[in-house]
């Protein structure tokens, strides 16, 4: 058999995914699986010539297709039929029509993992673990994620609606996106000059080759401007290449360290990865990792690792937890399927599969409570923000002490910081987003001030 190169990820609506060399992979089927086999032919026999509607051929057997996969109950198995697989393909060559979500679905329910940065998702504020309820007015109650996927896809410039139940507001409500050509910037960085500092934002693990060229040549910028510490910042990152996420924690940890082990089928060993000799190591190199719950497989990985060796401190909330192997097999009639096929853990052995990485420190990001979130639900229905936002253009400090002064006026009381957040979020939805923004990213500044005290 051809050796596969092995993705970890959950399904999109916009990013990219690995596909694995075509190859063959045929067994003899058993007498059981025959048996049932025969008897899936009859029941299709019947429902053509007898069920009082007219039937599809390519309906009925993709339907068994599904219903053989969906028995398994795991969400990050599926089959793709020739469009999907197809439209897989071209997001594997880094661009493709869509809004920029990654989601999965849970207990047939349609999760947000994370947006993408600087895409329609982001810019119109989809947050991790928000449900999809409707696309373009239909429910994702009945929909299978393949074709929930399919309805958020499209061509530039064409318009989705997704009504989203979010767990901070009370009410759902509906978030209209234009979609777009998305092109995936994997990496993003700025150095903190005044504390020495460097930070790092990876998006995603891909892109391999480009990507890790592109992270030791800013760990060298960095370096050579004398840095004293590092971020790693792995927030929203829904995670991609097994490959590369070792390759990532090679560089911080010191030879013959493990990374992860990979179990398969009835916990088989498969393997033991472990730090090399034959990458620049950055072992002594004081570093903090942000994670939330949109952090995801590859990014649990690289973090997991860190942890357990108490290599970086992990600051931030608990990550999804997506703690499975994936490998892409094409399949005949230009169709595929991805298979669930190994399971993975950390070196001190534990799976985070359905639970996330805790962090060393848990830190919040600016949220309502309970209370707040009934006020913002007032707000919101109120349509306050929208009005004011049209009425003063521009965001400034003085609109936003302004935006603080009329919800005074109107008896909603709201943290001064929490309501800043709010109008200055507002105000940035459809802007291009800086690479941070230090005013209110209470997780990054806990970082910096923990690198600073090393």
């Amino acid at each position: 058999m051809t050796k596969q190169k092995l993705a970890i990820f959950s399904f999109v609506a916009g990013t990219i995914l690995f596909i694995s060399p075509l190859f063959t992979h045929l067994s003899a089927i058993s007498t059981e699986g025959e048996k049932y086999l025969q008897i899936l032919h009859e029941i299709n026999s019947i429902l053509e010539s007898d069920f009082v509607d007219s039937t599809e051929d390519k309906k009925l057997y993709q339907g068994a297709i599904k219903g053989a996969i969906n028995s398994l109950g795991d969400p990050h198995t599926r089959f793709m039929d020739e469009d999907e697989f197809k439209s897989l393909q071209e997001e594997t060559r880094g661009s493709f029509g869509g809004v920029g979500l990654e989601v999965v679905q849970t207990d047939g329910v349609l999760v947000v993992v994370s947006p993408i940065d600087d895409t329609p998702a982001s810019r119109a504020g989809i947050q991790p673990q928000d449900r999809i309820l409707e696309i373009n007015g239909e429910s994702t109650e009945k929909l299978s994620i393949n074709d929930a996927v399919k309805l958020m896809r499209g061509a530039a410039g064409t318009s989705v609606s997704l009504k989203i139940r979010r767990k901070t507001v009370k009410d759902p409500f509906v978030v209209s996106m234009e979609r777009e050509l998305i092109r995936i910037q994997f990496l993003k960085s700025i150095f903190l000059e005044k504390e020495k500092i460097g930070y790092i934002r990876l998006t995603q693990f891909m892109g391999k080759e480009t990507t890790i060229k592109e992270f030791q040549k800013i760990l060298v910028g960095f370096k050579d401007k004398k840095m004293e510490g590092l971020v790693v910042d792995l927030r929203s990152n829904p995670g991609g290449l097994l490959e590369m996420a070792i390759i990532l924690c090679d560089m911080f940890l010191e030879s013959g360290k493990d990374i992860l082990s990979v179990k398969g089928r009835g916990e088989k060993l498969i393997n033991v990865y472990k730090a090399s000799n034959i990458v620049e190591k950055y072992i002594d190199l004081p570093m903090v990792v942000l994670l939330n719950g949109g952090s995801a497989s590859a990014s649990e990985i690289f973090a997991g690792a860190m942890q357990d060796h108490k290599r970086a401190k992990i600051i931030g909330t608990q990550s999804f937890g997506k703690g499975s192997v994936q490998n892409i097999y094409p399949l005949s009639h230009k169709t595929g399927i991805a298979v669930t096929i190994q399971k993975y853990y950390t070196p001190s052995g534990v799976s985070i599969h359905k639970k996330g990485i805790t962090p060393d420190e848990l830190v919040s990001p600016i949220t309502p409570d309970e209370e707040e979130r009934l006020v913002l639900d007032k707000i919101l229905k109120a349509n306050l923000i929208a009005d004011f936002i049209k009425e003063n253009p521009g965001y400034s400090e003085a609109n936003s002490k302004k935006f603080q002064e009329l919800l005074v006026s109107k008896n909603f009381k709201l943290r001064d910081e929490l309501s800043r957040f709010i109008i200055k979020k507002e105000y940035s939805i459809g802007e291009k987003q800086p690479i941070i923004d230090r005013e209110f990213d209470i997780q990054l500044n806990r970082a910096v001030e923990l690198l600073q005290k090393k």
